[in-house]
């Protein structure tokens, strides 16, 4: 009876150690070293959780990090891909929502600098975990805490500006549309044949219908202000260097329908 006794707890208490060892892997935290370019935003997409669980569990305040720092990833597992077929019809917004994953993050996987996809191509699909939450796109890591511009409030006007923009110009559109709203501006600013600021181009007589209808006095949605950060986030990346957009089934103007199309999302053509 002994024998049998102590066989008994020796095989529960195998059991019990084995069990508690799996429990602490698999609730072990992941160690990532912060390279350049790395933004909480890309670190959530990459691991798939949550900006704020990796704030929390680092005890950040604001989404700065730094080159060569060390953060702690909540359960983090590189989140693992599929593959997908684009089929007539698709976007990217599309293909997104189809996998419960962002525009971004299909970007990201597919080093894609633009939102044009061709059909028949082959996409990597970021998959084996749940797409964290939209979060404000943060600034890229940063070698050191740099004082802000003298300027820094001039541009968040701007911004916000340029976000109640994206907002009565593309409320209810899909967030990449809203995104490339936001860069059409940008673009016009880095023209020689537009003025050389955001105010001054979306103040430009005749260029957008919400500045003389007041559509652009309402206040702007979180994700038109997302919109604008990653507009911002992605400036001079894109390719496709679009200047104009309109609704074809609204637009009168057939001049602009003979532009050369460079994207449509949502109910919008973009073109250049």
């Amino acid at each position: 009876m002994k024998k049998n006794s102590m066989k008994k707890w020796v095989i529960a208490s195998t059991a019990t150690f084995s069990f508690l060892t799996i429990q602490g892997v698999a609730q072990a935290d992941t160690q990532h070293n912060v390279h350049e370019g790395d933004t909480l935003w890309s670190l959530g997409q990459k691991y798939g959780v949550s900006v704020d669980n990796i704030k929390n569990v680092n005890h950040r305040q604001n989404d700065t990090i730094y080159i060569g720092e060390t953060l702690s990833i909540p359960n983090g597992q590189p989140v693992q891909s599929g593959s997908y077929t684009v089929a007539a019809g698709d976007t990217l917004w599309s293909i997104s929502s189809k996998h419960g994953v962002s525009v971004d993050a299909v970007k990201q996987a597919n080093n894609l600098s633009s939102d044009i996809i061709s059909i028949g191509q082959a996409l990597t699909i970021p998959t084996g975990g749940q797409a964290p939450a939209p979060q404000p796109a943060p600034a890229q890591a940063q070698p050191a805490p740099a004082p802000q511009p003298a300027q820094a409030n001039a541009n968040n006007e701007e911004k916000e500006l340029l976000a109640r923009l994206v907002e009565a110009e593309a409320k209810g559109e899909p967030h990449a549309g809203k995104v490339a709203v936001a860069t059409v501006v940008l673009n016009r600013v880095d023209s020689s044949d537009f003025p050389n600021s955001i105010s001054e181009v979306i103040n430009q007589p005749g260029a957008f219908s919400p500045v003389s209808n007041g559509a652009i006095n309402q206040p702007a949605s979180d994700d038109s202000k997302r919109a604008v950060d990653e507009a911002f986030a992605n400036r001079g990346a894109t390719q496709n260097g679009a200047l104009f957009f309109y609704n074809p089934q609204t637009a009168q103007d057939e001049w602009i329908k003979s532009r050369q199309v460079t994207a449509v999302i949502g109910n919008h053509v973009f073109a250049k």
